[in-house]
């Protein structure tokens, strides 16, 4: 976060920096990235529609493709918006407060630690409640999924535009 805004970094470093950022705060909201069990599900073989995968992948690409009903840039921009839609005026418009709560630039590490526990929740309120080793998960457990999914990307959006602003506000 620091180097973002110091002049002292050359303007590739400083790019570098915010790039690595916006990567780490996207990041931080997929569950399994807050997690170790099993190299966060990466060693947990699973199945998506008949295809062996691993539960990592699962949670990265598969159902959040799934959920937004495939890929491609005019599918994420469809997407997108509905989240958008979602937390400006419609599901998550009550919670938007509380997921930037913590949101100062100065306390980076602070945050960080926040956000990576509330998605870590999740490990223990659905993604690993069931050993789903071996299991097929494009079914009954996507559906149960999807409402994180949504939260999870929607949180880690408003969160990331959030911090940006704030990055640039402190400039």
């Amino acid at each position: 976060t620091q180097r973002v805004n110091d002049r002292r970094f050359t303007l590739t470093n400083r790019k570098q920096a915010l790039e690595f950022l916006i990567h780490f705060l996207g990041d931080i909201t997929q569950p399994l990235h807050d997690e170790a069990i099993d190299l966060g599900g990466n060693q947990i073989p699973v199945l998506w529609e008949g295809e062996k995968t691993n539960l990592h992948a699962v949670w990265d690409t598969q159902m959040v493709e799934k959920d937004a009903g495939g890929y491609g840039s005019a599918v994420i921009t469809s997407f997108a918006n509905q989240l958008i839609t979602a937390i400006d005026s419609g599901a998550y418009a009550s919670q938007k407060a509380a997921w930037i709560s913590c949101s100062n630039v100065n306390t980076a590490s602070a945050c960080a630690l926040n956000w990576a526990q509330d998605a870590n929740r999740i490990n223990c309120a659905y993604v690993l409640k069931v050993d789903q080793a071996n299991q097929e998960l494009s079914g009954s457990y996507y559906t149960g999924a999807q409402p994180y999914i949504e939260a999870q990307i929607a949180k880690g959006g408003y969160r990331l535009g959030t911090w940006i602003n704030n990055l640039a506000a402190a400039a």
